[in-house]
């Protein structure tokens, strides 16, 4: 599931704790959504898929501005990697609407 792909990475680097922050912070929704779609198996929307899209973009453009250490260099090319993935998947789940 794409959604616990980009979880584990943002975990990986250290810019979220646990499935109720993604799900407020990047995700823009309910503490429980991240779970809930786990146990549903359920696709996220195209809404959460765009709302994770800018996330990811923001940061990455905001550590690239002040990226100075070789490990703010990798999560800022990581956090791009990472919207790379997630904007594919926005635009297929657009075309296929």
């Amino acid at each position: 599931m794409l959604l616990e792909t980009v979880y584990r990475e943002l975990r990986d680097m250290w810019m979220v704790e646990s499935q109720y922050e993604f799900s407020r912070f990047w995700l823009g929704q309910s503490r429980s959504y991240m779970s809930c779609a786990k146990a549903r198996k359920r696709p996220p929307s195209l809404l959460v898929l765009m709302r994770l899209s800018q996330r990811l973009a923001s940061m990455s453009a905001k550590y690239a501005a002040v990226a100075t250490t070789e490990m703010e260099q990798n999560n800022c090319r990581k956090l791009s990697e990472l919207n790379c993935i997630v904007s594919n998947a926005v635009r297929a789940d657009a075309l296929s609407a």
